[in-house]
């Protein structure tokens, strides 16, 4: 019998899920997302039910994890061949040698962007040239708002493109923000309620609309440079005055309880709670610049949590079609 070729030998299936997404340097919801979105592997399953990778499987998901890393939409790249893969992998090696040794990714000081979004990647990356290269961050790409949110990355700054801004919205473009710990955030949409747009810009994030002019692109990658925000990120977000006073807070709570839904007077607690802690925080006594520092930071986080629970609140009263005059400030 002939022995098997090394070919062969690597279409064999013999490494489960999460071996498969350590070999490839990748979390396995990662992995599962892109087997499910994009099916950029069809692994076989074993009697047991469990998926089994080989090794031309895992080299697959390095090639794709490392094009996704250096910008590429893995919606744009998920079905192509083996060779493809790893040509393109090496133009990219070959283009970034020739222009700027050592390459960034090397460089721990160089910045990070995050882009939420294919077409405004593919805008932003165009423009890109046209900085200076040691402006020049390094780039993750992600197709949509929910593939972001699966695998959230550590980053300095993070731009997510919006086709609808809507009020639902904010809430999850703040929770990205603070889960990848960016330093600044920005949106680019096309279409959105004022009472959106006010709630992100009250909250710090940089909000823009639709279209793109070639100096206003330029102008966004500069904006969103780490060098030029300030080193405390506390700075960077405005405090949001407050929509509910407690008297107002107090006869919400009070119509709550003449409905069966409990949720205004819950929020209404939620929202005093956090308004005495911001306050609470403010007026803390700080021993040292750093325990400054820390309760300034707990008072903003305080003050955005407010922010977006009166957000929510402002919604059910909405819905209760309750008399503005009775309910808000």
């Amino acid at each position: 019998m002939p022995a098997a070729s090394e070919e062969d030998q690597a279409r064999v299936p013999c490494y489960r899920s999460g071996a498969a997404a350590r070999l490839a340097r990748m979390p396995v919801t990662t992995l599962r997302i892109w087997e499910r979105r994009y099916g950029v592997v069809s692994p076989p399953k074993s009697a047991s039910g469990q998926r089994l990778y080989s090794s031309q499987d895992v080299q697959r998901l390095t090639l794709l994890k490392k094009l996704v890393e250096r910008g590429h939409a893995i919606g744009s790249i998920a079905r192509l061949e083996l060779d493809q893969l790893e040509r393109l992998a090496l133009t990219y090696a070959e283009a970034a040698e020739a222009a700027l040794p050592p390459d960034p990714a090397d460089d721990v000081s160089a910045s990070t962007l995050v882009i939420v979004g294919t077409a405004l990647a593919r805008r932003l990356r165009a423009d890109l040239p046209a900085l200076q290269s040691a402006n020049q961050p390094r780039l993750t790409v992600f197709d949509d708002l929910k593939e972001a949110q699966a695998q959230p990355q550590k980053t300095d700054a993070l731009v997510i493109h919006m086709a609808s801004l809507q009020e639902e919205l904010v809430q999850a473009v703040l929770a990205l923000g603070e889960t990848c710990h960016a330093k600044v955030v920005a949106v680019v949409y096309a279409f959105g309620t004022q009472h959106s747009v006010n709630a992100l810009r009250y909250a710090g994030v940089r909000v823009y609309r639709e279209p793109l002019e070639t100096a206003l692109a330029v102008q966004i990658l500069r904006d969103l440079s780490p060098a030029t925000q300030p080193r405390d990120a506390v700075e960077m977000y405005a405090r949001t005055p407050r929509r509910y006073s407690d008297e107002n807070l107090a006869a919400i709570a009070g119509r709550s309880s003449t409905i069966a839904c409990e949720c205004p007077r819950h929020l209404a607690d939620l929202i005093r709670q956090l308004s005495s802690f911001e306050q609470y925080s403010d007026d803390c006594m700080s021993r040292t610049p750093a325990d400054a520092a820390l309760h300034r930071y707990l008072a903003e986080v305080a003050n955005r949590g407010r922010a977006m629970f009166e957000l929510a609140l402002e919604r059910v009263v909405r819905e209760e079609r309750w008399a503005s005059d009775e309910s808000t400030g």
